[in-house]
Order: structure tokens, then sequence, then C-alpha cells
């Protein structure tokens, strides 16, 4: 058990896996990992245990738990050069269950394509068909009841065939709704935007009803934390250790096939310094500002960035801490017409007390759900009928021929995300409703979450699911407790922009229509305070201005061939050594569409398998 051993105690033994991470990959994979008694596991992670924390569990207390470093990260970008300066805030989970125990439970998923793009980057064995088994064994999805599926207009969209069924994470539909919930499906459907299938099967567009990871027996956050730890938390052959700040990966003095072996982690805990031994391999599980990291602090990355931090240059990659790609999100706030309940109420304490205490005696009201109205759209779908034939301005030329020839695993990626952005069958933006006013291009994201503007609000929102731009993670010194510099680059693409503008164009018409606009002020013509009317000419600085993260970035390990970008292989082991790999979203190539916890839970499960097949392999070690 986490609490159940001192770091003398876990540096004192030989596993033979560590993972540095508790989150949403490193618990999964720790828990199929010790599923066979005879190989020992250990976790370590930086946060604090909080498996049974009320805030953590409790769905509509999530905002409660960013920008507190009991909980979260709080990290910061550098301010962005093609956003006026501005910063963003990024929240990530500090404790067991990672992300996964802070975020906005959506469970959403990619697309077939997001993940055959992977495979023709030239990794073998990755494609939607291969992945199929492992989100299957992730999940255990409930049904919604009649009534639900009913105001929620569910029906027609699931297919419960597409679904797990025993997995640990369960999800869920709603409730506790109202009619803003209820008009977001039939909304879309109005403007010809009703979702032609189940999203989970990876090819669906359309606006819809999404599942959340809520438990419904008890209306409590389901996450990696309860989900994969907590049930298996007293094997015997398994140690979790918190509050251990994993600082750098330690290998073997002698080499193996020219190459580095792993043979074990140090880390930090309660002022002292630790070093645990590894007997078959190290897994960094640290999420993808964290990853990568690791692994600059070890001796892997650039030379450059290496010396200029005065680290021993152990193998140079300079694809580590790179292709950085982020999830960009832009709102606009409408003021609700009047007796139509948002969260902003909750500026009353009476408001929040009642909540309060109607979620402690029956898991109801407000703090009972999380956001589950949807839509996923390509590029053309949220073009108006008079310039269908659009094509974004720059996508054709996001690269010089020069940068092209000079990078072609860039040019490679460059070139797949065109094709899907031109995509009509592929999903360009993700759209949503938050039922809280925001507070547009504030870095701190309780602030940017809430609005001090006297009234009700919601916020519409818009994500770019498939960007151009590249930004970067890298260590700025040796030690360990220094934050990386984060640079997301938003909107160094300029054709990001120019699709942006588009969506939030379209965004403004969905606002507009029925059965939506009649719920709005004015019928989606009444703005919240630091909103306004967008048009072709000021809606790209409205972007610049407003715009925030939906937290999910990924990409700093590569997977991808070496010479390609690459910083792991097709099998996640981290080019240059032996029994180091990485398993988290810092490995995805290529950024997917939705919401990136599903995806994280799926890979970790096929990571799990590898890594059990390389072990029965003893070449591997």
């Amino acid at each position: 058990m986490a609490s159940l051993i001192s770091p003398e105690a876990f540096s004192s033994f030989q596993y033979d896996y560590v993972i540095a991470g508790g989150g949403t990959a490193g618990l999964t994979i720790a828990n199929r990992l010790s599923e066979n008694p005879q190989i020992t596991v250990a976790i370590l992670e930086a946060g604090q245990s909080r498996i049974d924390d009320f805030a953590v569990l409790t769905p509509g207390l999530a905002p409660t738990t960013w920008n507190n470093d009991s909980y979260d990260w709080i990290f910061h970008t550098t301010p962005q050069t093609h956003l006026g300066g501005h910063v963003v805030g990024h929240p990530r989970g500090k404790l067991l269950g990672g992300s996964s125990a802070i975020n906005a439970l959506f469970w959403t998923h990619a697309s077939q394509a997001d993940i055959n793009d992977w495979g023709k980057l030239g990794n073998k064995g990755w494609s939607w068909k291969s992945l199929v088994p492992y989100f299957f064994k992730s999940e255990t999805y409930v049904a919604p009841g009649p009534q639900t599926a009913k105001d929620l207009d569910i029906v027609s969209e699931i297919d419960a065939s597409l679904h797990g069924q025993h997995g640990p994470v369960i999800d869920s539909f709603p409730e506790f709704y109202g009619s803003l919930q209820e008009a977001w499906p039939r909304t879309y459907k109005n403007l010809g935007l009703g979702v032609d299938g189940d999203p989970r099967g990876g090819l669906a567009l359309g606006g819809f009803t999404n599942p959340t990871t809520i438990d419904p027996k008890t209306r409590t956050r389901s996450h990696a934390g309860v989900a994969y730890y907590k049930p298996i938390a007293g094997r015997p052959n398994l140690h979790v250790l918190t509050e251990a700040l994993v600082e750098k990966v330690l290998f073997d003095p002698r080499r193996g096939r020219n190459q580095l072996i792993a043979n074990g982690v140090k880390f930090g805990a309660k002022g002292r310094h630790y070093v645990v031994e590894a007997k078959k391999e190290v897994i960094l599980s640290a999420g993808t500002f964290g990853s990568s990291k690791i692994l600059e602090l070890s001796g892997i990355g650039s030379t450059k960035i290496l010396k200029k931090n005065n680290i021993e240059v152990l193998y140079d990659n300079e694809n580590v801490g790179e292709n950085l790609q982020d999830h960009a999100l832009v709102p606009l706030g409408f003021e609700v017409v009047d007796g139509l309940f948002t969260t902003d109420a909750f500026r009353d304490p009476k408001v929040l007390d009642a909540a309060l205490a109607a979620y402690l005696a029956n898991q109801t009201g407000p703090l009972s759900t999380g956001t589950y109205s949807s839509a996923l759209l390509s590029y053309k779908q949220m073009l108006p009928t008079s310039n269908k034939a659009k094509i974004p301005k720059g996508i054709n030329n996001v690269l010089t021929p020069k940068q092209a020839a000079a990078d072609p695993g860039l040019a490679h990626r460059v070139e797949l995300t065109r094709l899907k952005t031109l995509e009509p069958k592929e999903s360009s933006a993700q759209q949503l409703i938050i039922l809280a006013g925001l507070t547009p291009g504030d870095a701190n994201v309780t602030k940017l979450f809430s609005t001090e503007s006297p009234g009700s609000y919601v916020t519409l929102a818009a994500i770019l699911e498939h960007p151009f731009s590249r930004g970067s993670v890298h260590i700025q010194s040796s030690d360990p407790t220094v934050y990386p510099v984060i640079d997301p680059n938003y909107l160094g693409a300029e054709v990001d922009l120019e699709i942006f503008a588009d969506i939030m164009l379209h965004l403004q018409t969905v606002a507009r229509a029925e059965p939506l606009a009649s719920l709005l002020k004015g019928k989606g013509h009444v703005y919240q305070p630091g909103y306004f009317e967008l048009n072709e000419s000021n809606v790209r600085e409205h972007v610049k201005k407003a715009l925030s993260s939906e937290y999910h970035p990924c990409g700093t390990c590569a997977m991808s061939p070496r010479g390609k970008g690459g910083v792991v292989d097709e099998r996640l082991r981290v080019y240059g050594t032996e029994r180091l790999r990485v398993v988290d979203a810092s490995i995805f190539p290529l950024q997917a569409r939705a919401n990136l916890v599903s995806l994280t839970y799926a890979i970790a499960e096929k990571a799990a398998d590898l890594i059990k097949e390389d072990a029965a392999d003893n070449t591997h070690y």
C-alpha cells in the first residue's frame, strides 16, 4: 500500500519493474504486470495518494482541484508568441490516478484514422484494429435508463456492442441534467449535424451526449486510482511510494549491444535521495511534461540542451521533448434566459451548500455529474453552404520545401494532418457546452473557469483537434525539482488560426439555432461581458486573445522511427537503451481527436502486453 512503506524500505527492494508515475498509464501497467504473483512491481508517484478524497471523487468538484498544489502540478507555458504573449495554465494530476483523477470526466474516443496514421508513420503493429481489444479491456459501459436516453437523445447514438463490459473504468450517462443539455444534440440535428453513429466506433461525427467516467451506483469519479489500483492494493508483489519524485534513470555501467542498460532510478522523498533497482525494466509514465524531462535529466536528449544544463550526454537524440501538440480551446460566452441553472449560481454560498447537501444525502444534484455535451465535426461540415469548397489558407504550405527536406518525419506528420483536415469524414473540431461563464485568456485556471460578471452564462467552446503547430518541453536546470520550459507554440502554424476562425464562426451559428437559441437571451445575441459578436474581420483576434487549452498535451516522446522524429520504437522502447520504455500520452506521434484519457488507458493496456511478450523472450533481457 502507498501509505505502508517508507522510502528506506522501498529502496531496499529489488523489483522486476519500476514505474515512474502513478497516473493513468502507470497504474494501468502496474495492475497488469502484477497479475503474475512472481513478478514484483514498484510505482513512484510524486503526489499524494488521495484515493478516497472527496474533491476527487465528487464529479462536480473537479475545478476545486485545479491550481491546488495538493492535486495539481500547476504547470504554465512560456508567454506565447502568437497569442500576444499571454501564458496558458496547464493543470496536470499530481496524485495517484494522475490527470484521470482531476479531469472533466469526458469519455470520448479517437478516430480510426488517428490510430491508423500512427502505423503509417512506420510503427509496425499499430492500427485501429490492433487497439480495439484494449479499448474493450479498459471499460465497463453502463447504458442509460430509458428516460435519460429519451431526454438526452441517446437512443440512436449508442451501440453497446462497441463498448467494454468488464473493464476497470466505469462510464455512464448523467441522471441530473436540464434543458440546455437536452437541447444540445437536437440543435445539431436541426443544423443537419446529428451524430451518425456511436463515436466509440471511431467513425461517427455530429453533436451528441457523451458518457463520463462516473460510477452510476455511487455517482463518484471512476479514475485510475480507484479503478486500477485500489482493488489490487493488497497485492504483496506491488509496492507504491507516494510523495517520491523520480530524478533520473540509472544505467548499468556495462553496455549491452552498445546501448545503455537501465537498472533503476534515483528519487527524492522527504528531503533525502534514494535509489531503487529494477531487474527487468524501468517504465516512464510521468506524462507529456514529465517523461521527456526525466529522459533529459538522465542524459538522453539533445546534446545542446544537455550540455547547457551541465548534464552528461549518454545518448544524443534531438527528438526528446520535441513534437509537443495540444488541443487548444477557444470559448464564446452567452447569457442564459432567466430561471436556467448554471454553476455561476455557486457564487452564492447558500446554493453551493444546498448542492453539497443534495450530493451527500443521495448523490444527486449538480455535483453528481460532469460535462457531457459534445460534437465532433469535420472542417467541411462547419463551412457555410455558400462556401463548402473552401480550403484553409496555408494548409498546402505549412512547411517550406527546405523544411520538409530537412525533417522528413515532420513532413510526413504534417501531410497526414493535412489529409485528415480536408477529409469530410474526419473531425477537425470538437465543440462542447460548459454550464458556466469563463474568463477568456486567464492563465490562472481557477479564474479561467469562472466569471465575476453578475448573471448566469453558458460557454460554448471550440477545440482544434489536429493542430499543425508543434512545440516543445525541455529542462532548464539539472535540478529535478525545477519545472521544464513548456512552449506549445500555439498558432505557430498560420493554418491553425485560419481553421479556428471558421470553427468559431460556426460555433456562433450553433448558439443561434433552435432549440438552444431559445434558452439564450436574445436567442444567442446577448454575450457574457468580455465576449462579442464574431465576424470575419474580428474572429482571428478573438482566437488569439481568448485561446486556452483543453489540457491534452502529447507527443514529446514520440513513437516513430529514430530518423523520423522518434524517441521510442513501436514497442515503446527508448532508442539507444535497453530495459527502458515510455508509456503515456507523450508517445503519441500525432494528436488524436476528442479527450485523451480513453486512448491513454488503451495504449497502456497494449503496452502491458508488449512488456509481457518481451519478458517471455529472454533475448530482450
